[in-house]
């Protein structure tokens, strides 16, 4: 046990010390914020502005939906990003010197993966504050205490899976230059799969479909009902229902699946089939590997 929690700790102090690999790890998200600077907030509220004028309730609204966005992207780039030690380890036999002494293989993979998990929490736990600062200073309200532990609990989830879901596909590759192509492709389709570059209505039914299947998309969904329950309700008041289904569906508040509308039941047990899946594969691809 000494062994694994020293190797957790020089894993934590390698990927912090890499501030190349932070900025790397957190690049995507830079990306999306700059682009909801630039121009994604005003084509959502000049879209929403047909419906409803631009009040501060409606611009806190739309800021929640990027919010809730960014955060899903954070657990994922951010442990993908503790990763890179893993792949170093291989590429520089680091792994071998390690296997001198008294652990085996599965300790040291489970050394990375707690390692990101950790990470992935704290730096998302971070970028919450920062976030509800952002929402606040900007008109917005703080969310409530049972909803600030509600997203605590979701971005956990979050972590959880995106750290499971990020070993499986380190597996797959085995140099740095693998490695920077795997980043380089998550990062670029995440800011989709997560809704936040093009709102989930704005796609063709192929896409949609897609997006709906990819079980990290729904810790984004569950996030933004968290956020946006006040906020709904002031900028919808008195609007007829079928005015707020039709929103909740165009930005991914709400999910219509093959004509079905999923629960928030249905997201939770996507995203918990989703991790117990993903950590099978990844027991059973480390051991062909190691074999």
């Amino acid at each position: 046990m000494e062994a694994f929690l020293n190797l957790i700790e020089r894993n934590n102090k390698m990927f912090r010390r890499d501030k190349t690999a932070v900025f790397f790890s957190l690049l995507s998200v830079i990306i999306v914020i700059g682009l909801y600077a630039l121009f994604l907030q005003k084509m959502q509220i000049d879209s929403l502005k047909q419906a409803s004028e631009a009040t501060p309730e409606l611009i806190t609204m739309v800021n929640e939906w990027f919010v809730a966005g960014l955060l899903s992207m954070i657990a994922v780039s951010t442990t993908l990003g503790t990763f890179g030690i893993a792949i170093k380890d291989i590429e520089s036999k680091t792994v071998v010197d390690f296997l001198t002494a008294p652990v085996s293989r599965a300790t040291i993979q489970m050394s990375y993966v707690l390692n990101a998990i950790i990470i992935g929490f704290i730096f998302s736990f971070i970028a919450l504050i920062v976030c509800e600062i952002f929402i606040v200073a900007t008109g917005g309200t703080w969310l409530s205490f049972s909803s600030f532990l509600k997203v605590i609990g979701i971005l956990a989830l979050s972590v959880l899976l995106a750290s499971i879901m990020n070993v499986f596909f380190t597996l797959l590759v085995n140099t740095q230059n693998s490695f920077a192509a795997l980043s380089t492709i998550v990062g670029t389709l995440l800011g989709f799969l997560c809704g936040v570059y093009v709102p989930i209505g704005a796609l063709p039914g192929f896409a949609q479909n897609i997006v709906m299947y990819f079980p990290v998309s729904h810790t984004t969904l569950l996030l933004r009902n968290a956020f946006m329950e006040n906020s709904l309700t002031q900028v919808f008041a008195g609007a007829p229902t079928e005015a707020i289904e039709q929103y909740k569906l165009i930005y991914g508040i709400t999910y219509k699946l093959h004509g079905t509308m999923l629960s928030h039941a249905t997201s939770y047990i996507i995203i918990l089939s989703s991790i117990i899946i993903l950590t099978i594969l990844s027991i059973s691809l480390f051991k062909r590997k190691h074999r």
